[in-house]
């Protein structure tokens, strides 16, 4: 399978506007119901194949949920007005070792569902609050906004969601 740009190696232009708020919140609202669309009908065994060493279906689901309390945690940074954002473990030791493929997916669906759908409603109900502040992201070295973290987010989710079609395409027939 054909390697696509790692997640690390990406750079953001960030700076966007709170006007980009509304925009950025529908698209973190509605990752659960593109994930659930673009795993359905797949078989347990083809949710937990690994192909060429990479992490399953399934254990790309378990990493969106592993970055839950990280992306939560930012808000956190955000509302106490820290000056730079907590890390990410770069090495994604928690997914590593969260054994995701003896999980149900319908439970991780579940759980990516309501966590995302929590922050999201978080997000929402502290619009004001958080649009005015601004960090540092430890890794870009750059300042960001709400709205720069929520378009990091989807990014992210979208990184994840094309790994998931690239993978769906190589299973077997």
């Amino acid at each position: 399978m054909e390697r696509r740009t790692l997640w690390f190696d990406r750079l953001f232009d960030l700076g966007l506007p709170a006007a980009s708020f509304p925009e950025l919140l529908e698209r973190l609202r509605g990752a659960p119901d593109r994930l659930d669309s673009l795993v359905d009908g797949l078989s347990a065994e083809q949710v937990t194949r690994r192909i060429d060493g990479a992490w399953s279906i399934q254990e790309n689901v378990g990493h969106l949920i592993d970055l839950e309390p990280l992306w939560d945690g930012r808000l956190d940074d955000f509302l106490s007005g820290l000056d730079e954002l907590r890390s990410a473990d770069l090495e994604n030791r928690r997914t590593h070792e969260a054994a995701h493929n003896e999980s149900r997916l319908a439970d991780l669906l579940t759980e990516f569902r309501t966590t995302r759908l929590a922050m999201v409603e978080r997000m929402e109900t502290r619009r004001e609050e958080l649009l005015a502040q601004t960090a540092q992201h430890p890794r870009l070295l750059q300042p960001m906004t709400l709205p720069d973290l929520m378009f990091f987010m989807a990014e992210h989710d979208d990184h994840h969601f094309v790994t998931i079609a690239e993978l769906i395409q190589h299973l077997p027939s």
